[in-house]
């Protein structure tokens, strides 16, 4: 049987441990995973990897008038049955410090503010600077800590005179590694509805009855995965990613890092990344291995991010561009594919860090080729690391792409930074098959870890534009088939394990079926009757899509029976179930007068002129969709497969990976 810890295996070890509070319940927070004035980072209940290195952040707090004590100290101890004779602790509790062998940082004092309640953060937004409250903060950080031997251990904060926050954490053990290679598929925002909608109007069905199947309809194992993250019940793809490329949950906005309350963004304290590790793995499990990454959104947005990158704000792209070669451990990947061309130059319009030209230290400094269009992609054969970037933002979705083509034709969008369009983006497909063969080259033997992202899923179903996310789905769905093909033809399918998996989900779901004939023939007004164009339960009959070529895709998106379908949580809008022709929706705009400091959206009356009016279920400064608490699907094929069945954590999915891939180091 496998041994790795989990969940259940935490609550175990430290059953004879007092426990730490629970979660508070509250909208609003001084400071994720800090629910005392005593804050420690990482927080109760986390889990580490044997060897792994992470940062560790004390902080003090005091609100108003009143100032931190600066008198504050941490220890550690192992508990249970073995002893750290390593650091000669025997099951007393020393000074971390002394223990870690880490001098600290020199102490750091700052403020912040924050709002104790709804109350408090819309007073704040409407500009009341009174509202909200102001914390004073004391703080300590060791950078780079280890912990060699697999066991459970509870580290003590004591401040203010006596008092004291807990945290326990348990260490996994090295395990042999099983997989060569692993390929992480992520559909960003992708839900089980999503897939059952996308089989829906893309498979053949007969009495009921499907004729064919989705690919990952086929995978062996099929699992689910919890996406909360640290400090909030609904997550966000930076924290949700990261916890798939760390093993330890994190807060709204944050890549590889525990969010601390310091002024900068990037000296929050660090996790060491599955990437960092695969570069740094042992000779014994198969020395350092390859890492690729491919996205259809920018390389630097939060979910291919995750995989380089520290910071807590995600939206510091043009620093995250400069982290994947210059950062404290950096991972220079092997292959790096997708858009953000606009944070690697500064021409017109160009956002780079200090004006850079990335494309030009990418290439001189790590060797990189640089690509920049699909036929550029296509034709490169070498074995050097590969960068390809052919969108100035995130690239366009497959529907423009292959349906709608009229709408690439945008001034600005080529990755140059030339002024034109991108006009000849690769599909996601031809991106991985690209990726698969430059890590081939370039780690046969050592073996490899890709990221594989279908990033506008998410990015179509946060604007309500159902059919460009599902057409996104497919896409992600024929590029798994795709690949399984190319391992299969390289021999490498028996010793590749592949994922395919969501970071978050939506709401999105189906309810019916629309005879949009029936809807169009009524005028706006006539809500009553159009909403009579949907049917339910006996009367919601098939839809009209038909893959007569059999490319996976749907050969006409403009039928006459579509799908019912929304989302539980959205902005005020009109909807008439119709695709969007002239490009993605915008379903909300900003009012033209409000009284509040803030933006309040109401429907646009230039999308779905002849729909339905659909009043929001979000505040009413939201302008798109959002995610929802959805449990996430987790397919699972090849070496190891079997581990992600059932419901797991999603930092769960780091530790079976680095189990696989024998990743991590003990005394």
């Amino acid at each position: 049987m496998v041994k790795i810890f989990s969940l259940l295996s935490i609550a175990t070890a430290v059953s004879a441990v007092a426990a730490a509070g629970l979660d508070p319940a509250g909208q609003f927070k001084r400071l994720g995973a800090c629910p005392t004035l005593g804050c420690v980072f990482p927080p109760d209940r986390s889990e580490f990897l044997a060897g792994a290195h992470f940062d560790v952040r004390v902080e003090v707090h005091a609100e108003n008038d009143a100032k931190p004590n600066t008198e504050y100290s941490l220890t550690i101890e192992k508990i249970g049955n073995s002893k750290d004779n390593k650091h000669g602790n025997n099951g007393r509790a020393v000074d971390f410090s002394k223990w870690s062998r880490i001098k600290p940082d020199s102490p750091e004092a700052w403020d912040f503010i924050y709002n104790k309640d709804a109350s408090a953060y819309w007073k704040t937004q409407d500009g009341d600077k009174n509202a909200a409250t102001q914390v004073h903060v004391a703080s300590t950080a060791w950078r780079r800590v280890q912990i060699r031997e697999p066991g459970t251990y509870k580290v003590v904060l004591k401040y203010n005179n006596g008092k004291t926050t807990e945290a326990v954490w348990t260490v996994n053990p090295v395990q042999k590694r099983k997989a060569k290679n692993v390929i992480l598929f992520i559909g960003d925002g992708m839900s089980t509805a999503m897939l059952t909608a996308a089989r829906l109007i893309s498979k053949p069905h007969i009495s009921g009855k499907y004729q064919n199947r989705l690919h990952v309809d086929k995978f062996p194992f099929l699992g689910h995965v919890m996406t909360h993250s640290l400090d909030s019940l609904i997550t966000d793809s930076a924290n949700s990613a990261s916890a798939y490329n760390t093993g330890h949950k994190s807060s709204a906005g944050a890549l590889g890092v525990y969010p601390d309350s310091s002024p900068s963004p990037f000296d929050d304290p660090k996790q060491e990344l599955l990437a960092e590790l695969m570069r740094r793995r042992s000779k014994k499990n198969g020395g350092p291995g390859g890492v690729g990454i491919v996205t259809t959104a920018e390389v630097q947005d939060a979910t291919p991010a995750a995989v380089f990158s520290h910071t807590r704000n995600r939206d510091e792209k043009a620093t995250i561009v400069d982290q994947m070669i210059h950062g404290r451990n950096p991972v220079v990947a092997d292959v790096i594919l997708g858009g953000g061309g606009k944070y690697f130059h500064a021409k017109n319009g160009g956002k780079s860090l200090n004006g850079t030209d990335y494309y030009s230290v990418y290439a001189k400094e790590k060797g990189y080729k640089v690509v920049n269009d699909k036929d550029a992609l296509l034709k490169y054969k070498g074995d050097d690391p590969l960068l390809g970037i052919f969108h100035s933002g995130n690239m366009d979705v497959w529907l423009d792409r292959h349906v709608y083509k009229a709408n690439l034709k945008k001034q600005g969008t080529d990755p140059t930074g030339n002024g034109g369009s991108a006009l000849n983006q690769p599909d996601l497909d031809e991106m991985v098959i690209k990726a698969l063969e430059v890590l081939d080259k370039r780690h046969r033997k050592e073996g490899w870890f890709l990221m594989a992202e279908a990033a506008s899923v998410d990015k179509m179903m946060h604007p309500l534009d159902y059919d460009r996310g599902l057409a996104d789905v497919l896409e992600l769905d024929n590029t798994v088939g795709k690949t399984k093909e190319w391992l299969k033809r390289h021999k490498l399918d028996k010793d590749t394990l592949i994922l395919v998996t969501a970071d978050h989900a939506h709401s999105f779901d189906v309810y019916g079926s629309v005879d949009t004939q029936y809807f169009n023939s009524f005028s706006k007004t006539e809500e009553d009757e159009k909403k009579n164009s949907i049917g339910t339960y006996e009367n919601s009959g098939w839809p009209s899509y038909v893959d007569a070529d059999g490319d996976g895709f749907p050969d006409n998106w403009e039928v006459r029976y579509t799908l019912a379908a929304g989302s539980a949580g959205f902005p005020t809008h009109r909807e008439d179930f119709q695709v969007n022709v002239n490009g993605t929706r915008v379903p909300a705009v900003v009012r033209s007068s409000s009284h509040h400091h803030f933006s309040i959206y109401d429907a646009n009356p230039e999308d779905s002129l002849n729909g339905i009016h659909k009043s929001g279920t979000l505040p009413a400064n939201e302008a798109v969709g959002v995610h929802s608490l959805q449990d996430v699907p987790i397919f699972a094929t090849g070496p190891g497969a079997n581990l992600f069945s059932g419901v797991q954590d999603n930092t769960e999915i780091f530790h079976k990976i680095a189990h696989l891939l024998g990743l991590g180091e003990e005394n």
